[in-house]
């Protein structure tokens, strides 16, 4: 549950009688019971595929669930959900303790934000933590800390063999204390470790944690050398032989290579600090005190180096971001997170044996994470906490982690063909951010159902509405910002609102805040109200244009205003009072109409253009057949939402533009579109591959 709606994943075995093997996320409608993991159940649902990214620089958790096969959500009414069979014996007992658990820590946490943290880190619950939490560790570097990983797993491991091991040195009982101290913690310790890794949901990262512990303790109660390489490699195919999708699965990559790296890379990254090691011989007491603790510091350091060298590419190429201050995050919190963890699991443990005795535990539990949440908002809020890139290639990526292989593991000139394939990997992955061809570049954003429209010219740029939904997700945040950024836009030239209506409105503010433009275009005669009032706040020049006003140069590109039209007493709708916009490029023209409907295309008077944006989301009260014929377009672009309840495009709309020989695109099946012009001719390129399936569909263009 989170934000008090429920949400079951489940495995689809059957639909509509025929087998598949595929996840979905269902939310129940009506009261329903709640369910325990491993039963199995009947109900009637309307699924449909999961939205993956729409545009570039989108941030979107697509990937990461398709690789574990959840690609279907959808709803069902819980009244006809049929329940076919109880949870097995494990499965009861751990919904049991973790719902008591739940249950203790909530009144013990100093807010609900710790409680939910506390029960990720001991229990697997991740569930019910905010989006805002989890973006604020994404961006202070520390979101390994949210899931139970690899370094949860080994701090308990680490803290369970030291306690036995005291406590074994103290036993009063000679015959016990003739067994080495380290040969018997190691049955409880790894009782510790695995009781852990099966209660918080076995994930592949802590699995793979789990099983390079087992093989070090026990290489340590043999007597014998412990190789932390060879023990990766083993924990790797029992993983891959358990898990075989965990292969494409981003977490057990990502725990992987993360180990890797402090094996192979960090003692490499720690030789290159001029900081002298610690000397017993000569030094004593506080100055040999400090001088360790200044080099747990410079170790951690260079550790977090390695991690964060080793995984950027795949972390930029599924989120096309990275965490700058995690080199800092990470060495200044790590005491902090393993204490939590510790403090989380020996909760936990001790909750189930003697719950009276668990609960000072569970407070220092929930207050640790209290301090972990102030820790990750503070690192988030700085300068430069996390930066938009963009996804390397995966031969970028292929040459950067084989360079850095080479780098830590190899001598001489092999060494010097490492550095250069990580040299040439970063050349690969900033190629496609390198800018400046001419032309006019004019991109149509999904950003559900409204409008988001970037022109772009030799390095400056127009940005025409911003999308929006009442009460939904900022599509100046979640859309419009990522891609600006990726395309390294620091700066608009214009922001225009065609009109003040939230799915063109309502993100606006949000870009104009994080992407500042000196100048703001309003359709003339616009109401002042909350959706304007919210851009007049980001002071720029303020312009009410309408037909004939004063147009704009923007690189290679003209823009000229339409609309509204001077003499607008009749048009009543705010819809027909939108600024309409025409972006001339040599032979190649664009025109942008806003939401206006038929009343005011009778106004216009654009002459034959290249591409249209259809009126109004292609609505059947816009698209007139003599605004149709007077344009005959080549191309024609719907901004629409998938499903959404209008049910635009128009079958006829669409009909009609076809029967002028026009293509046509649609956001909620191709994702942004970009059509790039040289000034003679206009190619178009679609983010996603869907829409071409719709366009496959329909009848052959007729006409040119």
């Amino acid at each position: 549950m989170r934000g008090g709606i429920s949400r079951l994943e489940i495995a689809l075995s059957r639909v509509d009688g025929a087998p598949v093997r595929a996840r979905a996320r269902l939310y129940p409608r009506g009261p329903w019971h709640p369910l325990v993991p491993t039963q199995r159940i009947k109900v009637r649902a309307t699924l449909h595929l999961l939205d993956g990214k729409a545009n570039p620089g989108e941030a979107s958790a697509f990937e990461r669930y398709r690789r574990r096969g959840l690609i279907y959500g959808g709803s069902f009414d819980a009244r006809g959900m049929l329940v076919l069979s109880e949870p097995t014996a494990w499965a009861r007992w751990a919904h049991v303790h973790r719902s008591a658990l739940a249950a203790a820590v909530t009144p013990l946490a100093p807010g609900a934000d710790a409680a939910h943290l506390y029960l990720a880190l001991a229990a697997g619950l991740r569930a019910d933590l905010g989006d805002a939490v989890e973006e604020g560790f994404a961006r202070s570097g520390l979101a390994h800390v949210l899931s139970v990983s690899g370094l949860h797993v080994a701090a308990l491991g680490v803290a369970a063999r030291a306690l036995i091991r005291w406590l074994w040195v103290q036993l009063p009982v000679r015959r016990l204390r003739r067994i080495e101290a380290r040969t018997a913690a190691l049955p409880l310790s790894l009782l510790a470790v695995w009781g852990y890794t099966l209660f918080t949901g076995a994930e592949v990262p802590a699995v793979r944690s789990a099983i390079m512990t087992t093989l070090l303790f026990c290489g340590a109660a043999l007597l014998r050398r412990s190789d932390p390489l060879n023990a990766l490699s083993v924990a790797g195919v029992l993983v891959l032989a358990l898990e075989p999708a965990a292969v494409a699965d981003l977490s057990a990559q990502l725990s992987m290579l993360s180990a890797a790296a402090l094996i192979l890379l960090g003692p490499w990254v720690r030789e290159l600090v001029p900081v002298p090691r610690p000397d017993p011989s000569t030094q004593t007491g506080l100055v040999l005190w400090l001088t360790r603790a200044r080099e747990a510091a410079v170790a951690t350091l260079c550790a977090s180096a390695a991690v964060v060298a080793t995984t950027a590419p795949l972390i930029a190429a599924a989120f096309e971001r990275l965490s700058v201050m995690g080199l800092i995050s990470n060495v200044v919190c790590l005491p902090l997170c393993a204490g939590a963890a510790v403090l989380a699991a020996s909760g936990a443990g001790l909750f189930m044996a003697a719950p009276a005795l668990a609960l000072p535990v569970l407070w220092l539990g929930a207050w640790s994470c209290q301090l972990l949440l102030w820790a990750s908002h503070l690192f988030a809020s700085l300068p430069l906490a996390a930066l938009s890139v963009s996804a390397p290639p995966a031969v970028a990526i292929a040459a950067w982690l084989v360079g850095l292989l080479l780098v830590a593991t190899v001598p001489g000139r092999w060494r010097l063909l490492g550095a250069a394939a990580v040299f040439g990997g970063a050349l690969l992955w900033a190629a496609p951010r390198v800018e400046g061809a001419r032309g006019v570049d004019v991109t149509f954003l999904a950003v559900g159902h409204g409008d988001a429209i970037v022109v772009s010219s030799l390095g400056h740029h127009a940005l025409i509405d911003g999308g929006g939904t009442p009460g939904g997700a900022d599509t100046g945040a979640r859309f419009v910002v990522p891609f600006l950024k990726r395309k390294r836009v620091d700066a608009l030239d214009l922001v225009v609102l065609s009109h003040a209506h939230p799915d063109h409105a309502l993100g606006l503010a949000t870009v104009m805040r994080k992407v500042p433009s000196p100048r703001l275009w309003l359709p003339a005669g616009v109401q002042r109200g909350p959706l304007v009032n919210a851009l007049l706040e980001t002071l720029p020049e303020v312009s009410e244009v309408e037909a004939g006003s004063a147009g704009f140069s923007l690189g290679e590109a003209r823009l000229e205003v339409l609309g509204p039209p001077r003499d607008r007493i009749l048009l009543e709708s705010e819809n027909d009072r939108s600024v309409v916009l025409k972006v001339r490029h040599g032979e190649i023209s664009f025109l942008l109409t806003g939401d206006i409907e038929e009343a005011a295309e009778e106004t216009l008077q654009p002459g034959e253009v290249t591409v249209v944006k259809a009126p109004h989301h292609g609505s059947r009260t816009s698209s007139s057949r003599a605004l149709v014929e007077r344009v005959r377009p080549r191309f024609v672009v719907f901004c629409v939402g998938r499903g959404n309840r209008f049910g635009f495009p128009n079958r006829e709309v669409v009909e009609r533009w076809e029967g002028v020989g026009a293509r046509c695109y649609r956001t909620d099946l191709d994702g942004a579109i970009t059509f790039h012009s040289d000034g003679r001719e206009v190619t178009v390129e679609t983010f996603k591959e869907e829409g071409g399936a719709w366009r496959a569909a329909r009848p052959a263009p007729v006409g040119r």
